[in-house]
């Protein structure tokens, strides 16, 4: 599934993350990395906050597991990252953010459902997420 998100992603595309520990928002973050060509290996980000991936588009990867203030959250940058670079920001703990967020941005809510199962639930805001997650459910209904 990350991998299809991730080839319908385009530049300046903003994906927010809520879910917690455990919920595969780091593997679904791996499989967008694929759609989106990039080659090196993606890892969670907890320590350093963002790392960044080169592939057909930049993939900007935040982790905002650690931060507990909004000024560690402005100190980041995002705004530049979310209208000035030119990729796919992706970020872990959205929650923590959601104030910051652009107007239009996809929202995905993920949830443990047992140890082989998880509950993900687009949110699109705007009308360009809107068509990524009418493509997404289209490119499912086709694989069952």
């Amino acid at each position: 599934m990350g991998k299809d998100l991730g080839r319908y992603l385009f530049s300046s595309s903003v994906v927010a993350l809520i879910g917690g520990l455990g919920s595969g928002k780091t593997t679904l973050i791996q499989g967008m990395a694929r759609g989106l060509e990039v080659s090196s290996p993606v890892k969670s980000p907890s320590f350093v906050l963002i790392r960044e991936y080169a592939g057909r588009l930049p993939l900007y990867h935040f982790d905002l597991y650690r931060v507990t203030q909004d000024k560690e959250i402005l100190n980041l940058g995002c705004e530049e990252y979310f209208y000035q670079k030119r990729g796919v920001v992706v970020i872990e703990w959205a929650d923590r953010i959601k104030r910051y967020l652009p107007s239009e941005y996809l929202g995905i809510s993920m949830s443990i459902v047992d140890a082989s199962s998880r509950k993900i639930t687009f949110r699109p805001s705007g009308a360009l997420y809107q068509q990524i997650v009418e493509k997404m459910r289209n490119h499912l209904k086709r694989e069952i």
